[in-house]
């Protein structure tokens, strides 16, 4: 078997490479995506960026699901796959997306994520309580400007009320990010890093850091960096990224099916929040969250269920 192009590369250097790879890749992806919504949309290049920033206008959130669909591609599926072919010639071995894991593991993390409520109710709560010194108000003024335009594009494109707008959304709030940002952060990012460091629990905090990082949303980071150490691990233990995508897919869609049906006044805003004001309710949640990830752990050591990929992971 021909050895990859990039294979023997030191683990930091292909990480910068992976970085310029998704730079070119989103770059071309965004340029061919503005080159095509002029015959798509019937709009010029120039009037773009007035229309992208009109969250009321529906014509312009057809546009801005169109460029939120383009840099899924763009910037988290096609440059995973793409490093797949250049570090291993196989995008589906080198993402671990040739193993499954055992079925059980799939129901156990059903039970996770519906435990876990409580708790991540909770951190979201705390997190978004949190306040910067007086002398950073200008950091704080800027971090929350950006949390409400932020909800301000979320809510634009929840607003549907009907069932092609809502698989739609599924399609670019659960499926595509679900895929795409495991790709990136635990298929890469916490590979690479895991070969880099030769410790896979600091690559696995690291990747998790990038992957709340990314959002751009500070008022949200704690909750994300434990829901990324949790795909982190998953991935760890049972080798197969179909794992943590399951994960993320249900995380997603739940949460967006409830701002849904909660938009449309048929649950109350308050279940949203449940458990957070609880500390009974958060101790439990956290026990049985625990207790969930351990039976995880030893059904996949039992059954030695361990991919190639998890062994480079430790370098």
């Amino acid at each position: 078997m021909k050895r990859a192009w990039l294979g023997a590369l030191p683990p930091f250097n292909r990480l910068l490479f992976f970085f310029l790879l998704m730079i070119a890749s989103f770059g071309a992806v965004f340029l061919t995506g503005m080159l095509l919504a002029q015959p798509i949309f019937g709009i010029s290049v120039t009037q773009l960026p007035a229309m992208m920033s009109d969250f009321e206008n529906p014509a312009a959130i057809g546009i801005l699901k169109y460029f939120q669909i383009l840099q899924s591609f763009g910037l988290f599926i096609i440059p995973p796959l793409l490093a797949g072919f250049f570090f291993e010639r196989s995008p589906s071995r080198y993402l671990a997306l040739n193993t499954s894991p055992p079925k059980l593991t799939y129901l156990l993390v059903v039970i996770m994520l519906v435990v876990l409520t409580p708790l991540l109710n909770g951190m979201i709560e705390w997190n978004e309580a949190l306040k910067l010194p007086a002398s950073m108000s200008g950091i704080e003024d800027w971090m929350q400007g950006m949390e409400k335009e932020a909800g301000k594009l979320t809510d634009a494109f929840l607003h549907t009320e009907t069932a092609g707008g809502f698989m739609l959304n599924i399609l670019m709030i659960a499926i595509l990010p679900a895929f795409g940002e495991e790709f990136i952060f635990r298929g890469v990012i916490q590979r690479l890093l895991g070969e880099w460091t030769r410790n896979i629990h600091v690559a696995i905090i690291l990747s998790a850091l990038a992957f709340s990082a990314m959002h751009l949303q500070f008022y949200g980071f704690l909750p994300r960096f434990f829901l990324g150490l949790l795909f982190g691990y998953l991935f760890f233990w049972t080798g197969s990224l179909w794992i943590p995508i399951f994960a993320h897919f249900l995380n997603n869609a739940a949460a967006m099916t409830f701002e849904a049906l909660s938009a449309g006044g048929r649950v109350s805003e308050d279940a949203g929040s449940f458990g957070s004001g609880s500390p009974l309710l958060i101790i439990l949640s956290t026990i049985l969250t625990g207790l969930s990830l351990y039976v995880i752990y030893r059904i996949c050591s039992r059954q030695r269920f361990r991919d190639p990929a998890e062994t480079r992971q430790q370098g």
